[in-house]
């Protein structure tokens, strides 16, 4: 028997993830959580196989979690289940820690398969992802530029574009202002934007807001 959990802050996803698990009676989910608190206090206490995760955490940092499952749970397979671009921050998840990044409009069968894989082979990767790993990416275009952001680069510019300030950032990633200026640097440079309101025209440009 396969056991899993989730972590996601909006009910109403709570509501529909068991059903994805109606007809596979090889896996059961054990828990859903709304907060990271009361799920590392039931790891504590508690095996589990894989954990489903929204990148999306509201003030909580998504890359904490799994840098702390990875160090404190090595067995616990960990998948990302979000609506937001694959593309961009998947690849930042996956260097995190992540086993695997699946897409809220998914259909059941997808889901089940992902937790099967990773619980068996260590990752879920989908195809159309794969192939944009693997294809030659020019540097040069803004949105394959996105791709090199790292794992925490990806959380500040987040953050950046929903218009957080650096005060707000620097809380809800638990490091402190001086090191947002630095990541907003980096991100100015990588992303070759002179000032926040070019970064959001960016974003805005290709669809990530």
């Amino acid at each position: 028997m396969i056991s899993i959990a989730l972590l996601d802050p909006h009910p109403v996803v709570h509501k529909g993830f068991k059903s994805f698990f109606k007809k596979a009676n090889h896996i059961t989910v054990v828990k859903m959580f709304t907060k990271s608190d009361d799920l590392f206090d039931f790891l504590n206490e508690n095996d589990l196989d894989a954990l489903v995760l929204e990148m999306d955490l509201g003030g909580d940092s998504t890359v904490r979690i799994i840098k702390k499952i990875k160090k404190e749970f090595p067995e616990i397979a960990m998948i990302i289940f979000t609506a937001l671009t694959q593309t961009i921050y998947g690849i930042s998840l996956l260097k995190a820690g992540a086993a695997g990044f699946l897409s809220k409009e998914i259909e059941g069968k997808v889901m089940i398969e992902a937790v099967e894989k990773v619980v068996q082979y260590g990752y879920h990767i989908t195809s159309n992802f794969a192939n944009g790993i693997n294809n030659n990416i020019d540097l040069s275009r803004p949105r394959n530029a996105y791709e090199t952001l790292s794992a925490r680069e990806v959380e500040v510019f987040k953050l950046l574009i929903e218009g957080k300030k650096n005060i707000q950032i620097a809380e809800c990633l638990h490091i402190n202002q001086k090191t947002v200026n630095t990541y907003k640097t980096r991100l100015m440079k990588k992303l070759e934007v002179e000032n926040p309101v070019d970064l959001f025209q960016e974003a805005r440009n290709y669809d990530l807001i």
